[in-house]
């Protein structure tokens, strides 16, 4: 009896005074049941000994979908603070979710994922040096870092920042439109961008992120780019969900990802908001391009391009196009990479198509939240890889369009028997590189130039002439 009351005691101690405190009481934060399973000290040396501490942390599920109440809630996000763990070795055995290898920082803004050693599907085991930590499935994009970017992005004149209607919850649904005023809007291609419609999915808008520095950059590239275009940009799509750490749904419960064709009774207001604007933006001509951005848990970066035989041939081919540009010379996202699907109209891809009939080229992107490729072998996903990816979808964007941005010159040619002649009317000087078209960008050509001037090229061909696009890529020449 008095060994159980001094163990009895000893169990009671660890708990109350060595246990971890967990919360998740913040922006984007969520965490559903903490469990303790075991606490153990370990005496590696004579002088010295460590706490071990296991726990079980279930992943809370959103809301039921009043929407679509056959579909089984999600869990897969979670964003917790956990205290008192300097010196402990900490166990976390995630249910509800599944975390590869989850991300975690001492600070709550510089975050770094677990080394494979501390950490596999849905396990955690680490030594922390400090005495809060916070884990999350992968590094954060919340609300406060979204106003904070959008204060950055809107400051110049050809940033209009506004809001489209207001979450469940009151929280504003913003967008902002870039375009450069001084030129026509007949002139110029219209993009219509949203992310952040599934919360959890924050590498959709660090890829974003990456995308509208591009945009907004005052540089030769990003001039060109807002002369050429309209782009009107969504960044939560969803901003009660991310403020509100839901995994795929808002506020209500609701996926609002295949709300597009129901009813006014079951539709969330943030679709019907969205769905209020394009239809007002597209009364009189559709846009050209709509992104959807996203995240999934497969190991790779993909569209979803629907098929040939769900729309028609020149549909597919344009989204082939747009594909394969965005996989060019990237070294994260691969042509074999693509999904294929049909349009449905309780998507938003769906929902354009049954208004344009393709006249809108329609496509979701996902970012991994892993590694790329299916390759555990290979880079696993960083912030800075998913802001290289929007760099080259803006890039893509661009090539897609055929804008002649300032060192990258897209030009079509005019046939002449078995000749293409392209033409310019003036290129700078410097080490030209010249590039056909065959679902990638194959170098064809380089030489260089002392003067700027008009540019001219021939390709001769034989019995199947060259007609495709040619790209000029200009290294301007460095004066001394």
């Amino acid at each position: 009896m008095k060994w159980l009351i001094m163990l009895t005691s000893l169990a009671s101690w660890l708990q109350d005074g060595h246990s971890v405190r967990f919360s998740a009481n913040f922006d984007s934060g969520s965490l559903g049941d903490v469990v303790l399973i075991d606490s153990v000290w370990v005496r590696p040396s004579r002088t010295d000994s460590v706490l071990h501490l296991s726990y079980e942390i279930v992943s809370r599920s959103d809301p039921g979908n009043p929407a679509n109440p056959e579909l089984q809630p999600s869990g897969r996000w979670f964003y917790f603070l956990m205290e008192k763990v300097k010196g402990k070795h900490i166990y976390l055995n995630f249910t509800n979710t599944d975390p590869r290898r989850a991300v975690y920082s001492y600070d709550g803004v510089h975050f770094q994922r677990f080394e494979h050693y501390q950490a596999s599907m849905r396990k955690v085991s680490a030594f922390f040096t400090a005495d809060s930590v916070y884990v999350a499935y992968f590094v954060p994009y919340g609300w406060d870092m979204l106003q904070e970017r959008l204060a950055q992005w809107s400051a110049p004149s050809y940033v209009q920042m506004d809001t489209l209607g207001t979450s469940m919850m009151g929280l504003p649904i913003q967008m902002l439109t870039i375009t450069d005023p001084a030129v026509p809007e007949d002139f110029k291609h219209r993009i219509w961008i949203h992310a952040r419609v599934h919360p959890g999915e924050s590498p959709a808008s660090w890829q974003l992120d990456g995308l509208l520095d591009g945009l907004t950059e005052d540089s030769p590239e990003g001039r060109e780019y807002r002369r050429r275009s309209v782009f009107y940009v969504v960044p939560f799509a969803n901003p009660d969900g991310v403020y509100g750490g839901y995994s795929r749904s808002n506020a209500r419960g609701i996926n609002q990802e295949i709300n597009w064709d129901h009813p006014d009774s079951v539709t969330s207001v943030e679709v019907a908001a969205l769905r209020n604007r394009i239809a007002s933006l597209t009364a009189e001509r559709p846009f050209d391009l709509l992104l959807n951005m996203h995240a999934q848990s497969s190991d790779k970066a993909s569209y979803y391009i629907h098929t040939a035989e769900s729309t028609n041939a020149e549909y597919f081919e344009k989204a082939m196009r747009l594909a394969y540009l965005t996989t060019d010379d990237n070294p994260y996202f691969f042509p074999e990479d693509m999904f294929y699907s049909s349009p449905a109209p309780r998507y938003v891809e769906g929902w354009i198509w049954d208004r344009t009939k393709g006249e809108t080229l329609a496509l979701t992107i996902e970012m991994p939240y892993s590694y790329f490729n299916e390759n555990p072998e290979g880079e696993w996903v960083t912030v800075s890889s998913l802001k290289e990816n929007g760099e080259f979808m803006l890039r893509a964007v661009s090539d897609y369009f055929l804008w002649d941005v300032p060192g990258r010159h897209l030009l079509e040619g005019k046939a002449r028997g078995n000749r293409t002649i392209y033409s310019h009317p003036l290129l700078p000087a410097g080490e030209l590189s010249v590039y056909i078209w065959d679902d990638a960008w194959i170098p064809y050509d380089t030489f260089s130039r002392k003067r700027p001037g008009p540019f001219r090229y021939v390709i001769r061909s034989g019995d199947t002439p060259y007609r495709g696009l040619l790209r000029v890529s200009v290294q301007p020449i460095l004066q001394n």
